[in-house]
C-alpha cells in the first residue's frame, strides 16, 4: 500500500480529485492530506472520497492549520464517522500523551512519527493504529519491529529540493525511490512520501527563472527514475509561457522517443502535456504541478494493481 502525503493546497487536492473522477486512483493508495485551510476544495474532495467509498486519512493536528474545520456542516461531520475516513495525528515528544486522549480507538487511524519522534511504542499499539514513521528515525523503527508491530509505514522523502529550478538541468536524470520494490521485503505494511513535491512547504509561491517539469518514470528494473526537463532562457523571470514552452519540448521528445516505455509509464498526464504542446498554450505553474502529480500517482498505482 501507498501513502502519499500531500498538503491541502488546491492543486494538490484537484490532482486527487481529477484522478477520482478518471478512475485512475489504485485502491492501493491511500491519500494523506495535511489540512492547510477549510476551503471549498477540501470539502468538495472529502465528499467525492466519500461518495465513492474511498479511503482517505486527513491529519487533525496540522501544523500548518487548525483543522478540522466545517464545524457546523452536518455532511462533514458524517463523513468523519464514516469507516472510509482515517483520522491521523503527527506525535511529538511532549504530546503524545495529549493526542492518544484525542484519539478515536474504536475507528482505524493513523499515527506519524518524525525523524524526531520519541513516543513509548507500547502505548501506540493498538488493533486500529497504523504506525507512520520516519526512516531516519531509526529507534522508533527499531522499537516498533521489536514490539512485533504488523502495520508499520515507512515515511521517505524521496524528492530532492533544489534551491532553484534552473538547478535540477545540472542532474536531470535520478533514482527517486525504490521502495515499492521493497517495502514488503523489509517488513513494512506500507511506504510514504511528499510525491514529486518533497517536505518543505511554502505558503506562496514565487516567479522562478527557470521553468521546471518534474516526471517520474519506471526504468527496466522497475526502479522510479525522476527526470526534470528544464528551460533554457533562465536570466530573469520574464516570460513563463516561452520558458514551458522551452521545458515541454524536452518533456514531449522524451515522450515520444523509443526510450520511453508506454507500457509502464504512460498516463493522462502526460497526454494532456502533449494536447498542452499542440494548442500551444500555457497553462500556468499550478497545473504543471498538478499534471506531475497526477502523473506519479497513477503510473505508481498501475504498478502495485499489477502486482498481484
Amino acid at each position: 500500500m501507498y501513502y502519499p502525503l500531500l498538503r491541502g493546497k488546491q492543486n494538490e487536492l484537484l490532482a486527487l480529485r481529477e484522478l477520482l473522477k478518471e478512475g485512475k486512483l489504485s485502491k492501493k493508495i491511500i491519500p494523506i492530506i495535511e489540512p492547510i485551510k477549510a476551503s471549498s476544495s477540501f470539502r468538495i474532495l472529502l465528499q467525492d472520497f466519500s461518495r465513492e467509498n474511498r479511503n482517505l486519512a486527513v491529519i487533525q493536528n496540522s501544523k500548518l492549520a487548525n483543522y478540522p474545520g466545517f464545524k457546523d456542516n452536518k455532511e462533514i461531520i458524517e463523513i468523519k464517522k464514516s469507516k472510509e475516513f482515517m483520522p491521523t495525528y503527527f506525535l511529538y515528544k511532549n504530546n503524545d500523551c495529549d493526542i492518544l486522549n484525542e484519539i478515536p480507538q474504536n475507528k482505524p487511524h493513523m499515527m506519524i512519527l518524525d525523524e524526531k519522534s520519541e513516543v513509548d511504542i507500547k502505548k501506540v499499539i493498538t488493533s486500529n493504529t497504523f504506525l507512520i514513521i520516519n526512516t531516519n528515525n531509526r529507534e522508533m523503527l527499531q522499537d516498533a519491529k521489536q514490539e512485533n508491530f504488523s502495520r508499520i509505514i515507512e515515511l521517505h522523502d524521496s524528492y530532492e529540493k533544489k534551491n532553484r529550478n534552473q538547478d535540477y538541468a545540472e542532474d536531470q536524470d535520478q533514482l527517486f525511490s525504490m521502495e515499492h520494490l521493497l517495502y514488503k521485503k523489509d517488513g513494512f505494511y506500507g511506504f510514504s512520501d511528499y510525491s514529486v513535491i518533497g517536505s518543505d512547504y511554502s505558503e506562496s509561491g514565487f516567479a522562478p527563472k527557470a521553468v521546471a517539469i518534474h516526471i517520474v518514470y519506471f526504468d527496466s528494473d522497475n526502479k522510479l527514475r525522476i527526470h526534470h526537463f528544464v528551460s533554457d532562457t533562465n536570466e530573469d523571470i520574464s516570460n513563463p509561457a516561452n520558458k514551458f514552452k522551452e521545458a515541454l519540448k524536452k518533456l514531449i521528445s522524451w515522450y515520444s522517443s523509443d526510450a520511453f516505455n508506454k507500457e509502464k509509464n504512460n498516463s493522462s498526464a502526460l497526454e494532456e502535456f502533449k494536447r498542452l504542446s499542440i494548442a500551444g498554450t500555457y497553462p500556468g505553474l499550478g497545473i504543471i504541478k498538478r499534471l506531475a502529480i497526477k502523473h506519479h500517482l497513477e503510473i505508481l498505482g498501475q504498478f502495485l494493481d499489477g502486482e498481484d
